[in-house]
């Protein structure tokens, strides 16, 4: 995956004032750590693996190659993936797109409005997309789970 973090930036030769992340200000700003191993990042993937009745994201993935083959539990070949997949595609998404909002536009970071917006999101692509079955939104909110039979 390359995405323009600072990491990869200041390898360019590119002058940046810090490597160090822009949201946590922890550590380097790598890829794997801006989309998965951020404390803040952390955060909102919690509360999405909750949202959709998901064990500790700890103990599903070892990182970014894990994470966006599109299975709940990598290592079992039938775990459902699409619906959780377009989840996990929004939310690596969105936490870029908050990422910049906080370089460019000095944002606040917030993970429950990014987990609203990634509910949103992911309802509206996704029931956008699906024809076998009816999507409602107080159900997804509860559980998106049971449209991919995981729940």
């Amino acid at each position: 995956m390359r995405l323009p973090v600072r990491v990869e930036l200041d390898k360019c030769g590119i002058d940046l004032d810090s490597i160090r992340c822009p949201i946590c200000d922890n550590d380097a700003e790598s890829v794997e750590h801006m989309i998965l191993s951020c404390p803040k990042v952390m955060d909102v993937w919690v509360r999405i693996f909750r949202w959709y009745n998901l064990g500790n994201v700890n103990t599903l993935y070892s990182g970014l190659n894990d994470m966006f083959k599109g299975k709940v539990v990598p290592s079992d070949p039938n775990s459902p993936s699409k619906i959780w997949q377009a989840i996990e595609w929004v939310t690596g998404y969105l936490i870029w797109r908050y990422r910049n909002l906080k370089v460019f536009e000095n944002k606040d970071w917030n993970a429950p409005t990014m987990v609203i917006e990634i509910q949103a999101k992911s309802f509206l692509w996704i029931s956008s997309r699906t024809k076998k079955v009816k999507i409602e939104w107080n159900q997804w909110l509860l559980n998106p789970s049971v449209f991919d039979g995981h729940g």
